[in-house]
């Protein structure tokens, strides 16, 4: 204990920003607003404990007694953050749901154009709601709106310009699936919170102003700059060679196409698509030596300056200019900081004082945009610079000046040196992001060390110079601008072409579950143990005994099922689709269809379901059922099959009208699952007092062909105990009269609405055949008001029966252990089915 206190007393900024990280973090467990939780219970307490911990701690240690202030002031400014907007001149306190509006303001970056649709931000400074029950003139507005619009915008539209524009805006939202992507938090952090589509470009007009002065166009002159340099590459490259050199210089990466980020994420080289410290280190010890070099050849510089430091001073402009046109927001300042951080232990060999620093930026970060603390770029940057500072003490880089002497006598010793020092940082950096990489993104790359140190150099020493120095020539010798990024070219075409080549390599780059935060934990601990010098026995044991806690904690699923007795279904939230993950007491993972929206840059299977899975500690599924061959039950079922491997696949015996289907089929019989054509009668899984059964459509229809494909839907109904799960796909009314001329037991608990809450189905004798407690609507955002069908919702409420609708509940999971039956939404809400009433009743 006494070591403990000791060492947070003289390392007294790093317990300040380990205090304030854990008051941010703390944030997560309140989820009211601050109103509702009054200062003084917080404040008095801690007050107390600080006056008894000042009067009871020695003089030295006294200062230990501010701590838990700053762990407050972590949690207070990072849960205002996360706040919703509460001004009612905010554009988000003007818009609650998608509005036609006309917006006045200013353009406040430049605008991306990936061949499609180009997009941009906008500072509102008035509005106007096109809605004849609200006011009809401009009222005060403020806030960031992020609009696109088809196609390319008039160049005339630079950022500074004041414009007026005609858009449908709504409040940005997520996907409300455990494992997705919080895009809500990543645009919090830029303060955006509502985003608007433009139906044409000539719908943007300029709006006149008196002139203004240069100083106040000063704050977009980084945006121009960027505008400008993108729109140089755009018209003199192609779009591969465009979008790479956009990634590095400006941090755009919208005309890169989704083949070559591909590539890039299975080599793990996907960190230099963006302004990364990394390769900002890189630039920088480039510079750093050339300058050191040319210094050199002075006698004087020698005698009387530190030329290394003078190296440093000189390196600091060029990358305060990369950082200039790169926009000179938070995430380029935050690499700007890491990439001086590193450059001041290199250079002047204080890396023993790197710690520190690196807790002082964090702070500064976070003091600045507390919500970076939850987002992937600032933890895997900050877990970068922390690993290498622990291993950079143990590189060759560090030898002792009388060792270095005389291992330079050999002319190779210096290079492999430096390799074995990259070698080695990358390592590192691997080594302390992995974790944080497997919960954010499920993925890391096996061969990304070494592949970093052919890419990087490929990047970073030969294309990012010469783009460095064709910018500020663009506007004053476009010829000599274009001659140093032709320079630059070969450098970006041979790191596509090595991306590419080795991307598919067997086991390039793994896939795995979401890691807990305990095995987050153990994991740092082991490495940390591995560290420290002069290891012992016993010390050795304890490592090899918590790794193999870790392997056995981390692939337990794997070769354990789960046998809770608990039969948890999961109804996801995957927009305009379905996707329904049933988990059987046995430990059985059955996936029953799986689309949704799907664009080329967004897949369903990818993006949201798997992600969910992997949440769930899901390796492998079991079987995967396709209800009916329509995208939106299987377009994301291609990344779902290539990853979890099912064993079997059980469909309705359609082909489909899209080739999609076809092709999806046989790359799942490739994958060795067998392939099962369920009919009604089918029982698809027993097991003591659990059965799933396939009720219809096959053998119910007849050779009829004038039966629509969502009429042939399989139709699922699980039972267990007493309770009962009926899922009908997409069938219409017409399916459901003849399912129930074949059948006389359908009554469920849940229903799953069929066609999505549609007009064309859940007629009335079908609802009273069932008898449901419970109505979930897999239905999208954008189909709220037409799915489910307002009658249907009218009628579903009139007769008590809970509607759960994901575009608005999210997920939605039910649990049974065959008669208690709870059904949990995303946003936390909670109802228990009462037997006596056959209702669910909302749980406090």
């Amino acid at each position: 204990m006494d070591w403990l206190v000791r060492r947070c007393t003289e390392n007294l900024l790093i317990s300040v920003t380990i205090c304030f990280i854990a008051g941010a973090s703390a944030t997560s467990c309140f989820a009211h607003p601050l109103s509702e939780q009054p200062l003084i219970l917080f404040i008095r307490p801690l007050l107390l404990v600080s006056a008894i911990l000042a009067l009871c701690l020695g003089r030295q240690i006294r200062p230990l007694s501010t701590l838990p202030f700053f762990f407050l002031i972590g949690f207070f400014h990072t849960h205002l953050a996360l706040q919703p907007v509460s001004d009612p001149n905010h554009v988000a306190g003007i818009i609650s749901g998608p509005a036609k509006v006309t917006l006045i303001g200013r353009i406040l970056t430049m605008a991306e154009n990936n061949g499609e649709r180009t997009r941009f931000e906008l500072d509102c400074e008035s509005l106007l709601l096109h809605d004849n029950t609200q006011q009809s003139t401009f009222q005060p507005a403020r806030g960031k709106v992020l609009l696109s619009v088809q196609g390319a915008i008039d160049p005339q539209f630079l950022p500074g310009k004041k414009i007026m524009v005609m858009a449908t805006v709504d409040r940005i939202r997520n996907y409300q699936t455990p494992g997705a992507f919080n895009y809500l938090l990543q645009m919090a952090t830029k303060s955006i919170s509502c985003s608007g589509w433009v139906q044409s470009a000539k719908e943007i007009l300029p709006v006149g102003e008196p002139s203004r002065s240069t100083w106040r166009d000063l704050p977009f002159l980084p945006e121009q700059v960027r505008q400008q340099t993108a729109d140089f590459l755009d018209a003199h490259f192609d779009r591969e060679v465009a979008g790479l050199y956009q990634a590095l210089l400006i941090g755009s990466t919208v005309n890169i196409s989704p083949q070559i980020i591909e590539a890039f994420k299975e080599n793990g080289c996907f960190h230099v698509l963006s302004i990364s410290g990394l390769h900002l280190s890189l630039l920088g010890l480039f510079s750093v030596a050339l300058f050191t070099f040319l210094l050199k050849r002075s006698t004087w510089l020698l005698l009387h300056t530190h030329v290394p430091t003078l190296a440093l001073v000189l390196t600091a402009p060029i990358l305060l200019f990369y950082i200039f046109i790169a926009g000179f927001n938070i995430p380029a300042i935050r690499a700007l900081a890491t990439a001086l951080l590193v450059l001041f232990a290199v250079v002047l060999r204080r890396q023993r004082s790197l710690i520190h620093l690196i807790a002082a930026a964090a702070l500064i970060v976070l003091a600045l945009t507390p919500l970076a603390l939850f987002t992937a770029s600032f933890q895997l940057s900050f877990a970068a610079v922390l690993a290498i500072n622990l291993v950079y003490p143990r590189l060759p880089l560090f030898i002792t000046q009388q060792e270095r002497s005389v291992q330079e006598e050999h002319l190779l010793v210096k290079p492999l040196r430096f390799l074995q020092s990259m070698l080695y940082v990358s390592l590192a950096a691997t080594a302390g992001t992995l974790p944080i990489l497997l919960y954010h993104f499920n993925r890391f790359s096996l061969i990304g060390p070494v592949m970093n140190l052919a890419i990087e150099p490929l990047l970073c020493l030969w294309a990012l110079p010469c783009g460095l120095l064709a910018i500020p020539l663009i506007p004053i010798l476009p010829d000599l601008a274009h001659f140093f990024f032709q320079i630059g070219q070969p450098g970006i075409l041979l790191t596509v072409w090595l991306a590419e080549a080795v991307a598919g390599l067997p086991y390039a780059s793994i896939w795995t579950i979401t890691p807990t935060v305990p095995e987050i934990a153990l994991f740092f601990l082991i490495l940390f143990l591995l560290l420290r010098p002069q290891k012992t026995i016993r010390q050795l044991a304890l490592v090899l005994g918590l790794i193999l806690l870790l392997a056995g904690s981390f692939t337990l699923s794997l070769w354990r099922p789960d046998n809770s007795r608990l039969l948890s279904i999961n109804f996801l939230d995957v927009g305009q689709g379905t996707s329904t993950l049933v988990q059987l007491p046995d430990g059985t993972n059955i996936l029953i269809d799986g689309g949704g929206y799907q664009t080329e840059q967004f897949d369903p299977g990818q993006s949201l379901i798997a992600p969910f899975l992997w949440r769930n500690r899901i390796w492998r599924l079991d079987d995967l059922i396709i209800t009916h061959p329509h995208q939106d039950h299987y377009n994301g079922l291609s990344f779902v099959a290539a990853h979890f491997r099912p064993q079997r696949l059980i469909v309705n015996g359609e082909k489909g009208e899209e080739p999609s289907y076809g092709l999806l089929l046989d790359a799942i019989r490739m994958e060795g699952a067998t392939i099962q054509t369920a009919t009604a009668g089918d029982v698809l899984h027993q097991n003591h007092d659990l059965t799933l059964q396939c009720v219809g459509m096959n053998g119910l229809l007849g050779a009829s062909t004038a039966w629509s494909t969502n009429d042939r839907s399989l139709v699922l109904r699980l039972h267990y105990g007493a309770r009962s799960f009926l899922f009908p796909a997409d069938i219409g009314i017409a399916s459901e009269h003849r399912l129930l001329q074949h059948g006389d037991n359908f009554k469920s608990e849940v229903l799953l609405a069929p066609h999505h809450g549609s007009r064309s189905s859940v007629g009335e004798e079908f609802l009273a055949a069932v008898n449901p407690a419970l109505v979930v609507v897999s239905a999208g955002q954008r189909s709220q008001g037409t799915l489910p069908s307002p009658e249907h919702l009218s009628q579903w409420r009139q007769k008590k029966i809970l509607t759960l609708i994901t575009a608005e509940a999210g997920t939605i999971t039910c649990r049974t252990d065959g008669r208690l039956l709870r059904t949990n939404t995303f946003g936390g809400e909670s109802y228990l089915f009462d037997e006596s009433s056959r209702e669910f009743v909302r749980e406090k």
